[in-house]
This record gives C-alpha cells, structure tokens and sequence, in this order.
C-alpha cells in the first residue's frame, strides 16, 4: 500500500526537478510561440476569407508528434519536454469548449422557440438521427466494431455553429430562414450532448467485455448525470445572472463571466458530471431569465479569442500526418464525411416537409449544418480519455476518431462556409438587410 508521506516526498521531488529544469519557462516560451504563430494565421486567413480554425489546426499540424518526431535536427530531449508541454495544455480543451457550450445556451431564446417549435423539433429529430443512422451503418459495411459505429455515428450528429454564424453576421440577415437556422444550431447542439452522454456508456460497456450491460449504467446513471449538469447550471446561472444585473462596472462584468463559467466547469468536473451541458444550461439561464438584455455575447467574443486559437491549434497537433497517405483511413475519412452530409441536409429537409415549413427552408436549411469543428473535437477528446484506460486496441481506436474528425473538419468548416453561403441565396434572404434584431428578439 502506497503511504501519503511517500507520495508527498514524490510530489516535492518533481517540483524541485521541475525548477531545476525551467519547467515553467519553457511553458511560456511554447504559449508565446503559439500566440505568434496564431496571430500570422488569423491574419493570413482573414486575408482571403478562409476559416480561422482551418489555419489554427493546419498550424497546430506543423507542432504535432508526427512532424517534429521526423525531424533530424530536433533531439530525444526536446521531443520529451515538446510532448510534455503539450500535454500539460490539455486542460484548456475544457474550458475552450465550456465557453462554446455557454455561447449556444445564450442562443436558446423561449420567444422564438415558442414561435417555431413543432418545426424545429423535427428538423433537429431528423437531421441528428440521419447523421447517426448513415455514419453508423457505413461504420458496420466497413467492417468496424458496433461500439466504433456508435461512436462515429454519436459525433457525427454535432453541429459546430461558429461557422455558419460568422457568415450569417457578417451579411447581417434576419429573415425567417437565418432564425431558423441560428436556433436549429442551438437545439443541435443540445441534442447532440443528450445523445452523447448516453450512447458513450453505451460504447465503452461493448468495448468492456467484463463490464455487464444494466439498465442501470446505460439509462438511469447517464440520465442522472444529465439531470445534475442541468439543475447545476440552472442554480449557478440564475445567482450569476441576478450578481450580473447589478454590475455597474465592465471589469465586474468579464470577472463575473469567467467565475461563473470557469465555476461551473469546476464544479461539473469535479461532480464528474458534463461541463458542456452544466454550461450551456448556465447561457440558457442568461439568455431568459433577466428583464433586460445583459449583451454578454460581445465580452464572451473577445475572452474567448486566445482561448479558442489555443484550443483548435492543440486539437491539430493531434494530428497523424501518416494518415494521409494511408488508404483504408483516407476511405473511412470520406465515408463519415459524405455520409454525415447526407444524413444532415437530408434529414434537415424531410423533417421541415413533414412539419410544413416553408419551401426555402425546407430546401437550404440543411446546407447550414455541415460544419462540426468545435464541440465535436471535444467530444472526440473525452472518447480518448476515458477508452485509452481499455486495453488492447481500443486506444487506437479512440486516436482513429479524433483524427477523423480533424482531418474532415478541415474541409467540413470551408465548404460548409460556402454552403451556408449558397443556402442564404437560394432561400433570397441576401436581399434584406434589416440588421440583427430578430435573432436578439428585440
């Protein structure tokens, strides 16, 4: 049995040996390299209209294992504490995706949801349940286990909204299509978590031989872990909101936000409950229950930048180079992109023909739900945490995934960009320019 003095002396050890070795300065030199680097990019994808995150993760690529292992100049030493340093940046993954989650929830508005409801719930049914159907059925005609189809087909029914929101505020557009679509991005995201926190269990009690398979661990823990992420965000949002309302001072304010999200992550992962829907509950809680409007959006925007630069250039150091000339990755790669795609539009569009929307967003709505980089890399970074713990191949099952998912993402964010583009103009909303006040509902 292991003494707590013995573990304390191991502790004190690696402090001094990490101040023997500059541990912290090196910390931040790779911080201010990665700053710089994304600065370069978001200035050269500004440039010419490209998606940020794209840049972001082709540069985080040049820093992954897979570039710099293969390089002669670069010592074992270097590549040790590179590894090291990256890997000590895991935590910002969390936060990243927290702030995203509180950014949706601040998109739940109940005047539009009450105005739209029985068409939204069938877009969002059927556009999420076809992504998973199609994924995980050519995942089985591939040949891959059932819990691998599960997992390709529960992340493929994420939608990322950055994307699609950049352009929808970049032509300031507020007919009925880009409501539609900003509040189906919102819902999507939601369901997705839903689906999520039941069919991981589900994924890793099949890939667990010695795990048996209850009523218990697949329904009622998951649904109780669902219900205490909602309950805490609902409590930690409503005393943050009402502390919100009564701030006069704009630093009050950005403090009163990063306590608040960075609480509530806290106290999500120490409960062991999802972060993400404790958060998005807490932007939902923002979003609704003040009289007057707290205009967060704009202070999350700003925080959020280095955040989300760290965030998607660490995803792409994720990133197996070797993968790209290797067919039987390439063929699961595009089979999970066209099916996912189908599954979206086609889905999107037969749930606005059953619930009788009107023709432009019966036919375009989908082409707004391509893109998926954002939450889906973070569902892809907890599948590797917790199945890197089964042994046998399963690991690399879960590096399969991420990787998937970020080689496809690449092109999902810059045709998904075009598509939500194409989609404004067939539905003839370029022509109106009445400002934003209708997704604000105001």
């Amino acid at each position: 049995m292991i003494n707590n003095y013995d573990v304390l002396g191991s502790l004190n050890n690696l402090q001094h040996w990490m101040l023997l070795n500059h541990k912290s300065h090196k910390l931040i030199y790779l911080i201010g390299l990665l700053f710089l680097a994304a600065f370069i990019v978001k200035t050269i994808t500004d440039k010419f209209r490209i998606p940020s995150v794209v840049g972001y993760i082709l540069l985080g690529t040049l820093f992954s294992q897979s570039v710099v292992g293969n390089l002669s100049f670069i010592s074992k030493e270097f590549l040790a504490w590179h590894n090291y340093l990256l890997n000590t940046l895991n935590f910002i993954t969390v936060l990243a995706v927290s702030f995203i989650s509180f950014g949706i929830g601040t998109s739940l508005y109940i005047k539009i949801l009450k105005q739209l409801e029985f068409e939204l719930t069938l877009i969002v049914i059927f556009e999420s349940i076809g992504a998973f159907v199609l994924v995980s059925g050519i995942m089985l005609l591939l040949g891959k286990d059932l819990f691998v189809a599960i997992l390709f087909g529960t992340i493929a029914t994420a939608t990322a909204p950055a994307a699609t929101v950049m352009v929808l505020k970049e032509y300031g557009i507020p007919g009925e299509f880009s409501a539609t679509l900003m509040v189906v991005l919102a819902l999507d995201e939601f369901l997705a978590l839903l689906i999520f926190s039941f069919m991981e269990p589900l994924s890793y009690i099949l890939a667990s031989p010695e795990i048996e398979l209850t009523i218990t661990n697949i329904l009622i823990e998951p649904f109780v872990r669902v219900v205490a992420a909602i309950l805490l965000g609902l409590i930690l949002g409503y005393i943050s909101q009402h502390l919100m309302v009564n701030c006069d001072s704009e630093n009050r304010k950005i403090l009163l936000i990063l306590a608040t999200i960075i609480g509530t992550t806290a106290a999500a992962v120490f409960l062991r409950i999802s972060p993400l829907f404790a958060n998005l509950t807490v932007g939902f809680v923002y979003r609704n229950i003040p009289k007057r409007r707290l205009n967060v959006s704009d202070k999350i925007d700003i925080l959020t930048v280095p955040l989300l630069a760290t965030f998607f250039i660490l995803a792409g150091t994720k990133i197996d180079i070797s993968n790209l000339f290797n067919k039987s990755f390439l063929l699961i790669a595009f089979a999970y992109t066209f099916m996912r795609v189908i599954g979206k539009v086609g889905g999107a569009h037969l749930g606005a023909k059953l619930s009788s929307a009107p023709r432009h967003v019966e036919d375009y709505i989908g082409f707004g739900l391509i893109p998926q980089i954002g939450i889906t890399i973070d569902l892809a970074f907890i599948i590797q945490k917790d199945f890197i713990h089964i042994p046998g191949n399963v690991a690399n099952i879960s590096m399969l995934i991420l990787n998937v998912i970020l080689f496809t993402s690449i092109f999902t964010e810059i045709f998904g960009s075009l598509a939500t583009e194409y989609a404004l103009i067939k539905s003839d909303e370029m022509k109106t320019k009445m400002g934003w006040s209708f997704l604000e509902g105001e």
